[in-house]
């Protein structure tokens, strides 16, 4: 099994972070060790270095990260059709210790009656593991590292940069399949609100969610906030999308291997998609660009 991912912008780890979307996605679909290769571009008028830099920090990623990956060929080249550098990553997952029994990733189907998808829908209750958002604040504030160091203390940086290591959720993965929860996807780009219309897409049912029981961090909200983004919209490599009968069981189960989890809602009988907010209740929208794009469109 394979996944691919592109991901632009200025950051010299962008590899790292295409990776991650791969990686925790075949992670969904039961996988435990990977392989990958990465493709890299800048726009005609960047200097070779930053190419360099590029492929410099892709080949040294593996002894770094906490799973096995075996790196293969890596290309690069200028691009005159792009105004932002790019990583092109294409990785391969293969099965560990134990696959899940129901391979979790969302696609619109042909019918109902998809092999793996679990009877009564309208019953599971839908919670999330990891942090929405988490993903889009580490590249914002790698993006955007002189505004923020003007508007918080070194100490707030040094929290936000602490949550590096979090964008791969091999671990919540395990945990899930460990704990019989028969729905998992990758949230990824297009943030927690996209992870829901496709969730809703794949069982073919409704939802509602409750917007404050959505985990996000605060660092998170403040950084988004500065640059007028919706945290809920934003790519969150490492934040997983569950649904399970008894949420709260589930969540349990999840507790007792290390991994944090809350219910948000559930799934529905009819099609409607509501997400509350207080007293205030609205339909979710259909997903468009992700939010981090509003960084390069301030400019």
């Amino acid at each position: 099994m394979t996944e691919t991912a592109i991901i632009y912008g200025e950051q010299r780890d962008l590899g790292r972070y295409a990776l991650a979307h791969c990686v925790n996605a075949l992670a969904a679909r039961g996988a435990e060790e990977f392989a990958a290769k990465a493709v890299f571009q800048i726009p005609a008028d960047r200097e070779n270095t930053f190419l360099y830099d590029l492929k410099k920090k892709w080949k040294k990623m593996a002894d770094t990260l906490p799973f096995f990956l075996e790196i293969r060929e890596t290309e690069g080249g200028k691009c005159p059709a792009i105004s932002l550098p790019c990583a092109l990553v294409t990785a391969e997952g293969r099965p560990g210790f134990a696959s899940p029994e129901i391979q979790g990733k969302p696609a619109a189907p042909e019918s109902r009656e998809t092999p793996g998808r679990p009877e009564h829908l309208e019953q599971l209750d839908i919670l999330v593991a990891g942090y929405a958002g988490l993903e889009g604040m580490l590249r914002i504030s790698q993006e955007k590292r002189e505004v923020l160091a003007g508007r918080f203390a070194p100490s707030f940086l040094r929290l936000v940069e602490s949550a590096e290591d979090q964008i791969f959720g091999l671990d919540i993965a395990r945990a899930v399949r460990r704990a019989g929860i028969p729905v998992i996807c990758h949230v990824g780009q297009g943030g927690i609100f996209k992870a829901l219309w496709e969730l809703s897409a794949w069982t073919g049912r409704g939802l509602e969610a409750d917007l404050k029981k959505i985990p996000v961090r605060q660092e998170t909200i403040e950084v988004c906030e500065l640059f007028h983004i919706n945290p809920y919209q934003l790519t969150s490599a490492g934040c997983f999308l569950l649904a399970a009968a008894d949420g709260e069981a589930a969540a349990e189960r999840l507790a007792r291997q290390q991994v944090e989890a809350c219910v948000i809602g559930r799934l529905r009988g009819d099609n409607d998609k509501i997400v509350q907010n207080g007293e205030d209740v609205r339909f979710l929208d259909r997903p468009g660009l992700d939010e981090i794009w509003k960084l390069w469109q301030q400019e």
